[in-house]
């Protein structure tokens, strides 16, 4: 009888660690999906800013080369 009980207690708990694995499982799988994305998104961040910085330089450059120096006649200021 005694063992009986034990074993109703055993299997409940074992039920119940089950349960909460596949919870727990299942979160670190949904958080593991927002943390690729977000890494994706930073380093597509990273390229955009990288390139318009890259872009601004390039410009500003070739209008220099352009202008030969001299300032812009229709530039504010």
């Amino acid at each position: 009888m005694l063992v009986d009980l034990a074993a109703v207690l055993l299997l409940v708990g074992a039920a119940g660690l089950l349960v909460l694995t596949v919870r727990l499982r299942r979160r670190v799988r949904r958080s593991a999906w927002v943390l690729a994305r977000a890494s994706a998104a930073v380093a597509e961040a990273r390229r955009a800013s990288v390139t318009v910085g890259g872009l601004q330089l390039v410009d500003h450059l070739l209008g220099s080369v352009a202008r030969n120096g001299e300032p812009e006649t229709d530039a504010a200021g």
